[in-house]
């Protein structure tokens, strides 16, 4: 219909808005592009299409969980589209109370529309829609740091600076594994140019307007850039007080009162306009939900942070504070080192962070490396062979870093494979996958036995093996969607699973999927299941998938009664007493409605 078409026009307009806009505020952060710097640019856009073309084609990797959100929000967009355009611009809005919003969608449907509608097409569609305008700003903010550290050598800067920020692996993690976060990074890095040199001294409206709308659309990309926001626009006022000495007075209160007015009215205008979001925000206990994530608070982060940067990246880092204490330039590194500290304590208050996370450390990670290149570019008549020797070495060592949803260290992958861990071996199994025959064979064997209204319920719920594997084994067909249950995993965010009474088979597997998760409730759940399961279930058949592991699949001959339900909600009693909502509350609601109390 008309809004099947509607849809991949409207994305290609904002598409093509997105990118004026950015050459937009490239004008007005004084940033001139001049014909060597739109070359290589071109260059390094080109080399980025080949490199992400090889990447996605070189494995085998079956999109669940996180790596399949967005994916199933473009089909949701696309489904809404096709009944109308009042339907589908409906569901773009009433999405942006979500934690996860389908803002994105609007921006990824082209050139996605043209694809085959895989998770592999939806990764490449991104250098198309995402990464273009992602680039000319990045390269707009390796111009601007250059100009305010007064780099001498400013095309070498230039050629090694957007060079060494391109392949810093985490900025492609996510985008890789189907989590276009990168998108987010467009309004961060609107942000940098617009605030970097800016004091307040004149209120202008135009760069204010830019400011506040690049806020806005960064808090609809994800949730989680408001630590990278609160990070940096706290920082950033504590600068700008701070150098408000040695003003004269009148110049000093005209400063102050321009940075009090604009900060009153942007956070007036957000709670305006976004009150969904701050509602929700502000009413839902992060923190206590997310525990489970909170594996180590800020020392474990700080020690994967650290090693998410070594060694070349820490080296170029550490050469930027060098110089920059050599120069007495302070702002800029005090901004990124601010950024970084506020957005990191913070963040540990409620949960580590995944590969993808690591997005909102990026724009001061990237200006602590650009002060690093300055310096380099500035001495490479000294030691020449040997700098343009590391900036090579650092280019291809990061190029072939395994970008998997393990990664934690940022190793190429035969590294990664002769630490022969348990960790890294898993790691290698969820990237490259060589059990997709037996996985699409267990995924036919449940469709074909399970009719209309009837569905399976899976126990494992880890990377190895979870429901999204055999839901998404074939996309874009998921003919499971139906017939198999999403599972249950996480403590605090994920409900007790009574769709295990009413199941027609359950299924379990022996050995039971090593979990990198810490609460351990499916565990918890497949011990509970194999205690009862000769009292309420008959053998039915056994899928070997090829690796050691096997799928055992057994029929319920016995309705759920009391007894069985009392036994699950003892073995979770602990969890219970921390969440009733998602336990006893759950259980007893449903032994309501099916007439068991």
């Amino acid at each position: 219909g008309m809004g099947a078409l509607f849809f991949p026009l409207l994305s290609l307009w904002a598409n093509l808005l997105l990118f004026f806009c950015a050459l937009g505020v490239l004008r007005k952060a004084e940033v001139r592009l001049t014909r060597f710097h739109w070359y290589l640019l071109g260059g390094v856009y080109l080399a980025a299409l080949v490199y992400a073309f090889i990447q996605v084609n070189s494995h085998t990797f079956v999109y669940v969980w996180d790596y399949i959100n967005y994916l199933l929000l473009q089909y949701d967009a696309e489904a809404a589209f096709g009944s109308g355009v009042g339907a589908g611009l409906w569901h773009l809005y009433t999405s942006l109370g979500e934690d996860y919003t389908s803002f994105i969608a609007l921006f990824t449907e082209f050139p996605f529309c043209l694809t085959d509608h895989t998770g592999d097409s939806y990764v490449l569609s991104q250098m198309v829609s995402v990464f273009p305008t992602l680039l000319l700003l990045l390269g707009g903010l390796v111009v601007k740091t250059g100009q305010l550290i007064g780099v001498k050598n400013e095309s070498g800067y230039f050629l090694v600076g957007l060079t060494l920020t391109v392949v810093f692996p985490y900025l492609r993690m996510a985008a890789a594994l189907g989590q276009p976060d990168w998108f987010g990074l467009i309004f961060a890095f609107m942000i940098l140019l617009l605030t970097l040199d800016y004091r307040f001294d004149r209120l202008e409206p135009g760069r204010c307007a830019a400011i506040f709308f690049a806020t806005e659309a960064l808090i609809l990309t994800r949730r989680w850039y408001l630590y990278f926001l609160v990070g940096y626009f706290f920082t950033y006022a504590v600068l700008v007080v701070l150098s408000c000495r040695g003003l004269p007075r009148r110049a000093r209160n005209r400063r102050l009162r321009n940075l009090v007015l604009f900060g009153a009215g942007s956070a007036a205008a957000m709670c305006l306009l976004l009150w969904p979001i701050v509602r929700h925000i502000l009413l839902y206990n992060y923190s206590s939900h997310y525990a489970v994530y909170n594996t180590g608070g800020l020392a474990l982060e700080l020690y994967s942070q650290f090693f998410r940067l070594s060694p070349l990246y820490l080296f170029l880092m550490g050469w930027g504070l060098w110089a920059a204490r050599k120069k007495k330039q302070a702002f800029l590194p005090a901004l990124a080192l601010g950024q970084l500290a506020v957005s990191l304590v913070l963040f540990t208050r409620v949960q580590n962070m995944g590969s993808h996370q690591t997005l909102l450390l990026i724009p001061g990670y990237f200006l602590l490396m650009l002060g690093g290149t300055a310096a380099l570019a500035d001495s490479l008549n000294r030691r020449r062979a040997l700098q343009l020797g590391f900036w090579a070495f650092t280019v291809l060592f990061y190029l072939s870093v395994r970008l998997s949803p393990l990664t934690t260290i940022a190793l190429p992958g035969f590294i990664l494979d002769s630490l022969d861990m348990e960790f890294t071996r898993l790691d290698a199994m969820i990237y490259d996958r060589t059990d997709l025959a037996q996985i699409r064979q267990l995924a036919d064997w449940i469709d074909q036995n399970c009719a209309e209204g009837e569905f399976a319920y899976m126990i494992p719920h880890s990377l190895p093996y979870n429901p999204d594997l055999f839901l998404n084994c074939d996309l874009p067909n998921r003919p499971l969607e139906n017939k198999l249950c999403f599972g249950f995993g996480i403590l605090g965010t994920q409900p007790f699973p009574t769709e295990l009474f009413e199941a027609k088979y359950v299924l379990t597997a022996l050995p039971f999927p090593w979990c990198f998760e810490v609460s351990n409730v499916s565990e918890t759940l497949d011990t509970q299941f194999w205690a009862m399961q000769e009292q309420y279930f008959t053998y039915e058949t056994s899928f070997d998938m090829g690796n050691g592991t096997v799928f055992y699949v057994y029929r319920r001959t016995t309705p759920t009664d009391l007894n069985e339900v009392q036994r699950y909600l003892d073995a979770f009693a602990e969890e219970d007493a921390l969440f009733p909502e998602l336990y006893s509350e759950v259980i007893w609601g449903w032994c309501a409605e099916n007439g068991l109390i």
